[in-house]
C-alpha cells in the first residue's frame, strides 16, 4: 500500500518536477511504406504509377524493393556449373542496376515531397531436392526473402552475395591445409581431373604425323611433320571453360545441391550489408508457401514444386541484422510478447548480441486492385532530417513504430520516452537511458485522428511483463513510474496497442541501463 501511494505521489509531481515530454522531440514523423514491387520484377505498376499511389495516400517515404535476381539453376553432376538449366524472370539484375537506381532518383525529382528509397528483396539461398529423372524436383527456400536498402554505391547493389548472383563465398583453408584438402577431397579430385584432361587435350591439338613406309608419304613428311586435330581443339575449349567456371578453384561455401544449410547463407548476406553500411530486414518471416510450376526441361517435360517453410527461427539463429517485418506476417511467433523477438532482445540486454533487433511494418505491395492497402501497413519513422540519410539513421537507431489494419494508421504516437527523475536524462524509442537510480518515469502520449466510440487499449510492457494498460478514445497523456531495482544488465519497454486478440500498433523498445 505504501508503495502505491509513493508511485501515485511521484506521478502527480512529474509535470511540476522539470520532467517534460518533448512531443516527438522535434523529429520529423514520417509515414513510410516499405516494400513496393514495380514492373521491374513482376509488380503490376510502373515506377511512376507507384509514385502516384504513394503520393495519393499521403506517404512521406516509399521504399522500393524489387527482386534483385530471379534466376534459379539446376546442374547435372559432376558438371553442375557447366551443364545446367536456368530459369530467369524479371528482376533488377535483368533490368540493370544503374537503370533501376536512376529511375528511382528521377521519381524523387518529380515528387520532391516524398522520399523514394531504392532497395532490393534478396533471395540469398535456395536448394534442390529430388531429381528431374524421377519427376519429383523441388525448389526449396525460394521465398525466404530479406529486404536490403541504405547502400550509397552501385557496386554494393551489384555484388549482393547470393546463389543467383554468383555465390556466397568459398571455403578457404584456415590452419591445417591437409585437413582442409581431406575435408574437400571430392571437389579437388574433380578439379584435378579437369586439369589433367585439359592438359592432355591441349597437347593433342598439334600431333606428329604417323609414320608410313611408302616413298610418296616420306616425301610429304619432309614438307609437313605435324597435323591439326579439330577434335582435340574443341575438347580443349570445353575443359578450359569448365576450369573457368571453377575459378578460383575453391569449394563453394554454400551451394544449391546439398540439404538445407541452415542460417549460414543468410548470415553471409547480413555481414555483407553491414560491411556496406546498409540495413537488412527479414521479410514476411512467418509465411510458408507451396506452388507447382510447369517447366520445359529437354527430353523431360515436367513440373517442379516450389516450397518454402516459414522461417521465424532465423530471428534467433542469425546476428547483427537490423530487424524483421512484424506486420503482417511476423506477429504470431516472433513479435507477440514473449515471442522470439523478446528472446533476441533479452540476448542483447544480456550482452550476447552486439545489436538490438527492431520491427517494421511491411506492405509487400505488388498487384493489389485495392490501392488503399498502401495505408494498411505502415512504419512511422522519427527522423532528424527529412531525407534519405535521415531515414536510414532513424531506422538504424530503431526510432520507429509499426501499424496495420487501418486502425493503427489512425492513431499517432506523439511521445514514448523514459526519464531519469533525478538527472532529467531521457531516452526516446530505440534509445538507451543510463539511469543513476530508480525510479524511471515512462511517458506515453498518443492521439487519434478519428473519433471512435470503441476504446483502443494501450499496453505497456517491461521486457515480457505487462505492467500497465490504458483505455484510449481520443487521446492519452500518461506517466508510469517504475521503482523496481535496476538489473545488472538492461531492461526494455515497449508499447502495444489495439486489443488483446488483435494488435495494430507496436513500438520498438526503449532500453534502460544502470549508470
Amino acid at each position: 500500500m505504501m508503495r502505491y501511494w509513493i508511485i501515485t505521489f511521484l506521478t502527480a509531481l512529474l509535470p511540476f518536477a522539470g520532467v517534460h515530454a518533448q512531443n516527438s522531440r522535434n523529429y520529423h514523423r514520417l509515414k513510410a511504406g516499405i516494400h513496393f514491387d514495380s514492373q521491374v520484377s513482376g509488380g503490376s505498376y510502373t515506377m511512376g504509377e507507384l509514385a502516384g499511389i504513394a503520393n495519393s495516400y499521403g506517404l512521406d517515404v516509399a521504399i522500393i524493393t524489387d527482386h534483385d535476381n530471379m534466376k534459379v539453376s539446376y546442374g547435372i553432376s559432376p558438371f553442375q556449373k557447366f551443364l545446367k538449366l536456368s530459369i530467369q524472370e524479371n528482376s533488377i539484375a535483368r533490368y540493370g542496376v544503374e537503370n533501376y537506381l536512376q529511375e528511382i532518383d528521377q521519381i524523387n525529382r518529380i515528387f520532391p515531397d516524398i522520399i523514394f528509397i531504392p532497395g532490393i528483396e534478396a533471395v540469398p539461398y535456395y536448394f534442390w531436392e529430388g531429381s528431374p529423372m524421377y519427376n519429383n524436383l523441388t525448389l526449396r527456400n525460394w521465398h525466404t526473402h530479406m529486404l536490403v536498402f541504405g547502400f550509397n554505391s552501385v557496386d554494393a547493389f551489384k555484388n549482393i552475395p547470393s546463389i543467383p548472383n554468383g555465390g556466397l563465398g568459398y571455403k578457404k583453408p584456415s590452419g591445417d591445409i591437409m585437413k582442409y584438402v581431406s575435408a574437400n577431397f571430392m571437389y579437388f579430385s574433380i578439379v584435378a581431373l579437369y586439369m589433367i584432361l585439359f592438359i592432355i587435350t591441349f597437347f593433342s591439338i598439334i600431333k606428329r604425323s604417323r609414320r608410313r613406309h611408302d616413298i610418296a608419304h616420306v616425301a610429304r613428311r619432309k614438307r609437313k611433320k605435324y597435323r591439326f586435330s579439330w577434335k582435340a581443339f574443341f575438347l580443349t575449349l570445353i575443359f578450359a571453360y569448365i576450369l573457368y567456371t571453377e575459378f578460383p578453384f575453391l569449394p563453394d561455401q554454400y551451394d544449391q545441391y546439398n540439404k538445407n544449410q541452415g542460417a549460414g547463407p543468410f548470415q553471409e548476406l547480413i555481414n555483407y550489408v553491414n560491411k556496406n553500411n546498409g540495413l537488412v530486414y527479414y521479410a514476411h518471416p512467418e509465411v510458408s508457401s507451396s506452388i507447382v510450376r510447369p517447366v520445359k526441361i529437354p527430353l523431360l517435360s515436367q513440373s517442379i514444386k516450389i516450397e518454402t517453410d516459414s522461417y521465424p527461427h532465423l530471428i534467433t539463429e542469425t546476428q547483427d541484422y537490423t530487424g524483421f517485418a512484424i506486420f503482417w506476417e511476423g506477429m504470431r511467433a516472433i513479435g507477440r510478447p514473449g515471442g522470439l523477438w523478446d528472446i533476441a532482445l533479452d540476448e542483447y540486454c544480456q550482452g550476447y548480441r552486439k545489436k538490438p533487433v527492431y520491427a517494421i511494418g511491411e506492405l509487400d505491395f505488388e498487384e493489389s486492385n485495392e490501392l488503399n492497402q498502401v495505408a494498411a501497413t505502415n512504419t512511422f519513422i522519427f527522423a532528424k532530417e527529412r531525407n534519405r540519410e535521415g531515414v536510414y539513421e532513424a531506422l538504424r537507431s530503431g526510432r520507429s513504430y509499426a501499424t496495420r489494419d487501418f486502425t493503427g494508421n489512425k492513431i499517432l504516437l506523439d511521445d514514448f520516452a523514459a526519464y531519469d527523475m533525478a538527472t532529467q536524462r531521457n531516452a526516446f524509442i530505440g534509445e538507451t537511458l543510463m539511469l543513476s537510480s530508480p525510479p524511471v518515469a515512462i511517458h506515453i502520449q498518443i492521439h487519434s485522428i478519428v473519433k471512435s466510440s470503441e476504446p483502443i487499449t494501450i499496453f505497456l510492457y517491461k521486457n515480457t511483463e505487462l505492467v500497465k494498460t490504458y483505455q484510449m478514445y481520443n487521446s492519452i497523456d500518461e506517466w508510469y513510474v517504475d521503482q523496481d531495482r535496476l538489473p545488472d544488465t538492461m531492461d526494455y519497454y515497449r508499447i502495444y496497442a489495439g486489443s488483446r486478440d488483435w494488435i495494430t500498433l507496436v513500438t520498438n523498445p526503449i532500453f534502460i541501463k544502470k549508470y
